[in-house]
This record gives C-alpha cells, sequence and structure tokens, in this order.
C-alpha cells in the first residue's frame, strides 16, 4: 500500500472510530475527527512529560492549556492536509523519512530526550513508528510546502538584491574613532590628564579600557556610521569634535565614562560592495522562511475562517485564556534553510 492510501486509510478510520458507540467528538473538520480518547491520551503522555521537569522549576501548564494547543494544532493539521490536497501539494514516503531523520539530529544535539520521548512528551503522540506521528511529519512537510509556493524564494532574493545594492551606492557619514571606556568619571578625567601629559592615547586604551571589543587594537572603531553608536558617543564623533581632537571631559554613556578621539570622518557608501553578495545570501536565508511562513498562516486564517462558514469545521468553546499562557506543547522545528 502507498503511504498516500495508508494516509487515506488512517484518516478515514479516524472517522469510522468517532462514529462508533461512546465515542465524543471533541472537534472535527470536514469528516475527520478528534474523539475524547485520543485527546486524552495524548493530553496523558504529555502531563506525564511535564511531571518530570516539576523538580526543575519550569512553570507547569494546565491540562486545559494542554488541550487548547492540541485542538488547535489538531484544526490546523487537518486544515493543512486539506489545503495541500486541494493544490496538488504531496509529501512521498522518502521526504517523510527524511524530516524524520533531521528531528532526530536536532533533538540528539540539544540533548537530554530521544526522539521518541519527545513525540511522546512534548507530541503527545504515541511513538516515531505510529500513522498519527508519520501523519504530524507529512503535515508539517506540506506547510513548508503550501508556504513556498506563495513566496518563491526568486521574488525574495530580488527584493533583497535590489535593496542590498541600493546600499552600496548611498552614502551617509562615517567616522574612525578611538576610546577608552572606564567605570567611573574620576578615572576618566585620570586617562585625560595621562593624555595632557604625553601618554599615548593607544598605550593608554589597550592599559584601562573596558572595552572589549576595542581595547586591544588601541580603542580604535573603523568606519562607523552616524547611529550606530549610543546617542551620546554619537554626538561626539558626529557634531562635537574635529578630527584629531579628543573631548575634554568625559562622556557619559549607559557603558561607563569614555574619553573620545575622532581620527577621521568623511563619506562612503552605507555598505561595501564587496560585503553585498554575503549580506543577500544572509538576509535570503533569514527573510525566506519568514516570509513564507507569514504567508501560510494568512491563508490558514483565510482557510479557517472558510471552514467555519461552512460549517465544515467544529470546535470545542474554551473558557478566557490565561494573561500569559503556560509554556504547553513543544512548536514545530524551524525548516533549516
Amino acid at each position: 500500500m502507498s503511504f498516500k492510501h495508508a494516509i487515506a486509510a488512517f484518516l478515514v478510520a479516524l472517522a469510522l472510530a468517532a462514529c462508533g458507540a461512546g465515542a465524543q467528538t471533541v472537534a472535527r473538520v470536514d469528516n475527520v475527527t478528534l474523539t475524547r480518547q485520543e485527546l486524552d491520551q495524548r493530553i496523558d503522555r504529555i502531563e506525564k512529560g511535564f511531571a518530570q521537569q516539576a523538580g526543575m522549576g519550569f512553570p507547569l501548564p494546565s491540562r486545559l492549556d494542554i488541550e487548547r494547543e492540541l485542538v488547535s494544532q489538531f484544526i490546523d493539521q487537518q486544515l493543512t492536509l486539506g489545503l495541500a490536497r486541494q493544490r496538488g501539494i504531496t509529501v512521498s514516503d522518502s521526504e517523510v523519512n527524511d524530516q524524520i531523520e533531521q528531528f532526530r539530529q536536532q533533538i540528539q544535539m540539544g540533548g537530554g530526550m530521544s526522539l521518541e520521548q519527545a513525540i511522546q512528551e512534548q507530541l503527545g503522540l504515541p511513538g516515531e513508528s505510529s500513522p498519527e506521528f508519520r501523519l504530524f511529519v507529512t503535515y508539517f512537510l506540506a506547510r513548508q510546502k503550501l508556504g513556498e509556493t506563495l513566496v518563491s524564494e526568486n521574488d525574495i532574493r530580488q527584493r533583497i538584491t535590489d535593496e542590498v545594492m541600493a546600499d552600496t551606492q548611498r552614502m551617509v557619514d562615517v567616522a574612525t574613532v578611538a576610546h577608552i571606556l572606564v567605570a567611573t568619571e574620576d578615572e576618566a578625567k585620570q586617562v585625560i590628564e595621562r593624555l595632557d601629559k604625553g601618554e599615548a592615547f593607544a598605550d593608554l586604551a589597550k592599559e584601562l579600557s573596558q572595552d572589549p571589543g576595542s581595547a586591544n587594537n588601541g580603542g580604535v572603531y573603523e568606519n562607523i556610521q552616524r547611529g550606530q553608536f549610543v546617542p551620546e558617543f554619537d554626538k561626539a564623533m558626529f557634531e562635537d569634535l574635529q578630527p584629531g581632537e579628543t573631548t575634554k571631559t568625559p562622556v557619559q554613556t549607559q557603558f561607563g565614562w569614555h574619553v573620545i578621539r575622532l581620527v577621521s570622518r568623511g563619506q562612503a557608501p552605507a555598505l561595501d560592495p564587496a560585503d553585498a553578495q554575503a549580506v543577500i545570501e544572509q538576509r535570503v536565508a533569514q527573510e525566506l522562511p519568514f516570509e513564507q511562513q507569514t504567508a501560510f498562516e494568512r491563508l490558514l486564517q483565510s482557510e479557517r475562517e472558510k471552514a467555519i462558514q461552512e460549517q465544515r469545521l467544529v470546535e470545542p468553546v474554551f473558557p478566557t485564556p490565561t494573561p500569559e499562557p503556560l509554556p504547553t506543547i513543544a512548536p514545530l522545528p524551524t525548516p533549516a534553510p
């Protein structure tokens, strides 16, 4: 039997089981139901996992909080699988197997539990080999594939490329500056006195500065754009000092007290053209999954509203959620770019 047929058979089995004697339906999407028995079993597994964390000081969710999250996940899962079917999106056995292995590697890197434990104690599902978990993985992959149809990498890459290349042409104020950071105003005044006596700025920076980012470099920061540093420091660089000048009085910021020397000031591209491609790749890797996820969430919300209107979705009415919901089950893993 193919995986597609197995999933179809599984959904039919769920529907038939829900129609059996004594089966109480908690939620329904089209002909697929979530029964009270199935939901309680999942909650029991998750509560067992949380019970093991009870002595670690973690806040524990209530049973109602867990139920609310699981019902929401059930609805999202069924709506997503329905959307995938409507749009001809399929997930193969091999894709499911590959994704399970990725999950296993992510869990192992995190340490502390096995994949089997995570499936049972965070998702509340029977285990790695269960049809329910494979269906969950199919849902996870369907989300990704739907997102990819809504927002293409080419579109995101073109937008980001245009923005980045515009920055290589845009000129901004820049300064090269050296500073010595100390804890108190008195210490800063002593630094100024030693400079006035002829000691080298770079030597004092290496000896006294508490800024790990610049002390070993004689206190120097090169090509700092206006707005990159805190306002007090920014004002000294771009308004108060001329190249070669040092502040006559210490400058206080949230980090401490500074003695600042302006080395040079001028204009430069907002982004060095040599760095453009690396910035493009970094932004694509960060922004593409976010844009696809955002577009998918909008689609899913629209489908949820449509299903309610068409009476294809029935869900329980829960009490008002707690103002600050406690952690419940683990969120879906973030897909690797």
